[in-house]
């Protein structure tokens, strides 16, 4: 089922038991990093950046790319496991949660910017909201 653009993600990860995820090339997988932070168990291909927020086993399960069979394994271990399910779950909640959090990469990017631009830490801040 393609649901086209949604809004309402929450309530479409509360109702899966999984998020597949069969890419052949991956920069930082947003859909991962909300099913995990949403309590969804996750499978996917170990490719690019899907490393850096998978660990294999732990938090959800890697498998090589454009290998089916070994989708649908990791898939059906978890099925039949709700305890290792459980286990990867809080895991994975756990793993991306501060670390993918709104404030702190609105606070990491602020120290970034500071840091590339030294002259402007003395500057005052000036809301252009008003």
């Amino acid at each position: 089922v393609f649901l086209g653009w949604r809004r309402d993600l929450s309530k479409i990860y509360a109702d899966l038991d999984i998020v597949a995820m069969s890419s052949l090339n991956e920069g930082t997988p947003v859909s991962l990093i909300e099913a995990m932070a949403a309590g969804t168990a996750v499978v996917a291909t170990n490719v690019r950046g899907v490393p850096d927020v998978i660990e294999d086993g732990v938090s959800g399960l890697l498998v090589p790319p454009k290998d089916p069979e070994a989708m649908a394994d990791a898939i059906i271990k978890i099925l039949k496991d709700d305890d290792f399910r459980r286990s990867l779950v809080e895991s994975g909640r756990a793993s991306v949660y501060p670390k993918y959090d709104l404030s702190r990469l609105v606070h990491d990017m602020k120290e970034l910017y500071l840091d590339l631009s030294p002259e402007f830490t003395s500057a005052p801040v000036v809301d252009v909201r008003n």
